[in-house]
């Protein structure tokens, strides 16, 4: 009889501390996220488009091997790391490149008058902020205060004879990567300081790889058969700013611009017009 009594009251008074403590033993239940829930710290997060959330500043300047130009510091193909002129085209490059310190006005750097640099070269110096309103990618340049619209629909691309700076960029989401294709580039934008240049026929596709939500990669690969033998594939990376609270400011480098009649004035002698 003793032993009956005794289990019982066992029995009743781990009851009772269960009890007692269910409360919080409830609450750790409910904390405890299902099995393939996302994390709130888990990334990435999704818009309401469905988009990946890869909205913020980042920061080229890791990548300075692209910082004057797509030169070798940043071509990853061809293996020779050299851009695969046609003979023609080389030669006018050659001829560019030897008039880097004492150009002419043909042969000077568009970013010396504080135009637009054009795609791929406005993605590798100073800032840029993303943007993501729904069904498109806006990237913000703070460099000459550029910026670029893409879409992620089924768009058709603009007509072949309009050519602008920043091009005609159509995108699409292939996991945590955006690939852009950019049509109806401008002939007269540059690709480096030392005259590497392509023609109106160029067509650029960018890989905007967001490896984590930290790092993304960017690779370009130009096609354009009136100046290239073959495409070529430039890669760089950006981080994304330290600072939260870091903002775009104003580059204003085109208004009252006299570099380059300075520049003929001091190379060639050249007096500017009045």
């Amino acid at each position: 009889m003793k032993t009956f009594i005794y289990a019982c009251a066992t029995v009743t008074l781990v009851g009772f501390l269960w009890e007692a403590g269910s409360p919080g033993v409830r609450a750790q239940e409910k904390e405890k996220p299902a099995a393939g829930a996302a994390r709130d710290d888990a990334w990435p997060k999704r818009l309401k488009d469905g988009q990946p959330d890869v909205q913020g500043i980042w920061d080229p300047l890791g990548s300075l091997g692209c910082f004057g130009g797509l030169g070798p510091g940043c071509i990853v193909d061809p293996p020779d790391r050299q851009i695969p002129y046609l003979p023609w085209a080389a030669a006018r490059k050659k001829e560019a490149a030897a008039g880097t310190l004492k150009p002419n006005r043909a042969q000077m750097d568009t970013r010396t008058r504080a135009w637009p640099d054009g795609v791929p070269r406005q993605n590798y110096y100073h800032e840029l902020q993303i943007l993501q309103p729904p069904g498109a990618v806006v990237i913000l340049y703070d460099a000459q205060h550029e910026f670029r619209y893409i879409p992620l629909d089924s768009r058709r691309p603009l007509d072949d004879g309009i050519a602008l700076w920043m091009g005609s960029s159509r995108g699409r989401w292939e996991g945590t990567t955006l690939v852009v294709e950019v049509r109806n580039l401008s002939d007269r934008m540059r690709l480096s300081l030392s005259g590497d240049f392509a023609s109106d026929d160029l067509t650029v596709t960018e890989r905007w790889e967001f490896v984590d939500k930290d790092t993304l990669q960017l690779s370009a690969t130009l096609t354009d058969p009136k100046v290239y033998s073959q495409p070529w594939t430039v890669r760089s990376k950006l981080t994304r700013h330290e600072d939260p609270t870091f903002e775009l400011m104003e580059y204003a480098g085109v208004e009252g611009e006299r570099d380059a009649d300075l520049m003929m004035e001091i190379i060639h002698g050249e007096k500017p017009a009045q």
